[in-house]
């Protein structure tokens, strides 16, 4: 018997479950489908192409949007401990705050930006650490660029050129 069960044990299955489990009143069990994520491509960044059709992924295809000429396309997404994250060559985005404002204006009280940013920022350990907008405490590790190719950087300026001011993160 369980007070929790958690189908899928990506990032976000993770977390919840870490969180559930620290309460030893609460018995949690998390199912995944997939298995461990020790697969050595898992590890390398640039590598995470060669997940793509494998094992560790669900090798969804997304249906074509006949409206905006849009064909299918490939969707990877991680069948493994860790889910997506664990294929996505350890990159971090939460998603705009116009995507999060977006829901909320669409009657979903409590999902804007600003209800949901003290939750990532629970969520984080930032290696830069603690901000308006970072967390410095959590389970999940996230940090900036370490090695930012050159046209990152050239972007970049070229945004605080034309007036986009650059958030220090």
């Amino acid at each position: 018997m369980f007070d929790y069960i958690i189908v899928g044990a990506g990032a976000a299955g993770c977390v919840l479950a870490n969180r559930l489990s620290a309460n030893p009143a609460n018995r949690v069990l998390l199912l995944e489908a997939g298995g461990p994520d020790t697969r050595q491509d898992v590890r390398i960044p640039a590598a995470f192409t060669k997940l793509f059709k494998s094992e560790q992924d669900w090798n969804y295809t997304a249906a074509a949007d006949p409206a905006s000429g849009t064909p299918a396309q490939f969707w990877p997404r991680g069948k493994m401990l860790g889910g997506s994250s664990s294929m996505n060559a350890m990159m971090y985005v939460r998603g705009h705050r116009s995507d999060y404002d977006g829901w909320r204006e669409h009657g979903n009280p409590g999902w804007g930006y600003d209800d949901v940013l003290p939750y990532f920022r629970r969520s984080e350990q930032y290696a830069g650490g603690a901000s308006e907008f970072r967390g410095a405490d959590g389970p999940l590790h996230v940090g900036g660029l370490r090695s930012p190719n050159p046209l990152t950087n050239g972007g970049r300026e070229e945004g605080g050129q034309r007036g986009r001011a650059r958030k220090k993160e």
